[in-house]
């Protein structure tokens, strides 16, 4: 452990006025370099990992290629979910699991001001998910553009149950979880049996929460190629797939972030896994998401500074 490290990032928290940040952590090579926590926070606490559930599903989605669930990323949806090849538009026919792996389904989306999303909460009131969906406008030919949107994550998780025949959660905690010992309860599912990562409560939420040291996890898992402790859990083609930029956005793969020397899964609120793979590290961070809360990218820029130092 770095004790000199973890002082100084303790005073650049404190004087940034980061009351938010409640876990840092970082490794290289799987050995821990520094630990830190706040709020009454330690190495067990569970913070909400929001959007993180994004690229936990990408994964999940490599697992279903690597067991034969799925044939190809190439695949249109409506192989496994119907109703998109009810022609109800034109386009639907088109979208393929690689665009809502992208965000270029070309589903209209509005996701509103300060997290405040009209469209979901019109989502969350429906009885039927899907039929919901299927009555979106579509705004671009699928593939044209790059739209961040919750739609495609949604229908990707419908996706997975569909061709699996289980609960995404269930399937996720049998191939992704257990192997990992990361341990959870169950995603929120809605009433036409869509998994979602909410809760109908905080004391719900809570269970389904993830500890800075389960999300490291998740960077080890792409750094070694889809490996953990000497299992391959993932296909390490498909973690090349995942972290290669899409031709719609140069900062984006199959649902995880890409950068010129890094990649990682980023959450709203300031959750953040960022893997380095030339230096072998990987960062976590988690903070408590408001309505006003902002990303801390700056933290790890420091990091990087005073080691390198």
């Amino acid at each position: 452990m770095n004790y000199k490290l973890a002082r100084e990032i303790d005073e650049y928290v404190k004087n940034k006025g980061y009351r938010l940040i409640n876990s840092i952590v970082l490794y290289k090579d799987k050995e821990l370099i520094t630990e830190r926590y706040y709020n009454k926070y330690d190495e067990n606490s569970r913070n909400n990992i929001k959007s993180i559930w994004k690229s936990i599903l990408s994964i999940c989605v490599g697992i279903c290629l690597d067991l034969g669930h799925i044939k190809s990323l190439d695949e249109p949806i409506s192989t496994y979910l119907p109703m998109f090849g009810a022609n109800n538009h034109p386009y639907h026919k088109y979208i393929t699991i690689h665009h809502l792996l992208t965000m270029t389904s070309g589903i209209y989306w509005n996701g509103g001001v300060h997290y405040h999303c009209p469209m979901m909460s019109q989502l969350m009131r429906s009885r039927d998910w899907l039929s919901h969906l299927v009555d979106i406008q579509m705004s671009e030919v699928p593939g044209a553009k790059y739209v961040y949107k919750e739609w495609d994550v949604i229908l990707l998780s419908a996706l997975i149950s569909k061709a699996t025949g289980r609960n995404t959660y269930d399937f996720c905690d049998q191939y992704l979880y257990k192997p990992l010992e990361i341990v959870s309860d169950p995603w929120w599912t809605s009433a036409s049996g869509v998994t979602y990562n909410i809760a109908d409560s905080e004391a719900a939420q809570a269970k389904s929460d993830l500890s800075a040291r389960d999300l490291a996890k998740l960077g080890f898992l792409f750094l070694n190629g889809g490996k953990y402790e000497g299992r391959q859990i993932l296909s390490a083609k498909y973690v090349t797939q995942a972290i290669t930029p899409s031709e719609q956005n140069a900062g984006y793969g199959l649902l995880w972030w890409v950068g010129d020397d890094w990649y990682g899964c980023r959450g709203y609120g300031g959750q953040e896994i960022t893997v380095i793979p030339k230096q072998r590290l990987v960062y976590v961070i988690q903070a408590t998401a408001t309505a006003s809360s902002k990303s801390y990218g700056d933290v790890f820029g420091e990091i990087l500074r005073i080691i390198s130092n």
